[in-house]
């Protein structure tokens, strides 16, 4: 199965630098957001990159690793917090880091059919685990600098993404922290704008058996619509 296969990059930010005017915004909104990165490979180049805008290519990819930042945007400051647990999903972690996130970015490689596939499951799992429409969540496609070992098509990710209702875009952390940001920051200005619209329970997971959508990997959706979402390669 391949989630097996799958590690978890948990970001968790508190935002400052608000005025006095917005406490009544600050204290409806300004909250701790939990995002999450899930990938199907055990390196975190992209969220490194858009964290400290440098790029590693190989690094240790067992243990548990915490990293701290802090991110100017949009006028606010955050500090970031990256907790990169590998193998989450054999220890059993996976239902509740689900049950824990407001943000999901799921990342695949475009040289990498197997990472698609397990992209498409993932995003099958987020929509039966959350309620409709009350998700933040990106498609992410990494390496798109290496086109002469590509495998999956940008029109593929495109099309991914329509059927889940979902933000692509595909970038290379290799190249540029530009692509990664933009990324990032489109996924978090979702998940603010959702957070300001929707009552918090509306944000809790639907009573669902997380631990029985896990055991079952679900296919396409049985929505037969699906309101375009951004897209870009950049």
């Amino acid at each position: 199965m391949l989630y097996a296969k799958l590690n978890l990059i948990t970001l968790s930010w508190t935002l400052d630098n608000c005025n006095s005017h917005n406490a009544d915004w600050k204290s409806k909104f300004l909250e701790r957001v939990r995002f999450f990165l899930i990938t199907s490979d055990m390196k975190t180049a992209v969220v490194v990159r858009y964290l400290t805008k440098r790029y590693i290519g190989e690094y240790s990819s067992t243990g548990d690793f915490l990293y701290q930042h802090r991110v100017a945007f949009d006028g606010a400051t955050s500090e970031v917090e990256v907790l990169d647990t590998c193998g989450c999903a054999k220890r059993g972690c996976l239902a509740e880091h689900l049950r824990w996130g407001d943000a999901f970015a799921v990342v695949y490689s475009v040289c990498d059919r197997r990472s698609f596939i397990a992209a498409g499951e993932l995003l099958a799992l987020l929509e039966r685990t959350r309620l409709p429409g009350c998700t933040a969540v990106t498609l992410l496609g990494n390496k798109r600098d290496l086109e002469h070992a590509r495998v999956v098509k940008a029109e593929e990710g495109q099309e991914l993404s329509l059927r889940f209702g979902c933000q692509f875009y595909e970038v290379s952390a290799a190249e540029s922290c530009a692509g990664a940001a933009l990324a990032f920051h489109a996924l978090l200005r979702e998940a603010r704008a959702l957070a300001l619209l929707l009552p918090a329970p509306r944000r809790k997971l639907a009573a669902y058996s997380v631990s029985k959508v896990i055991g079952t990997i679900l296919g396409l959706s049985n929505k037969s619509v699906r309101k375009k979402r951004p897209s870009l390669s950049i």
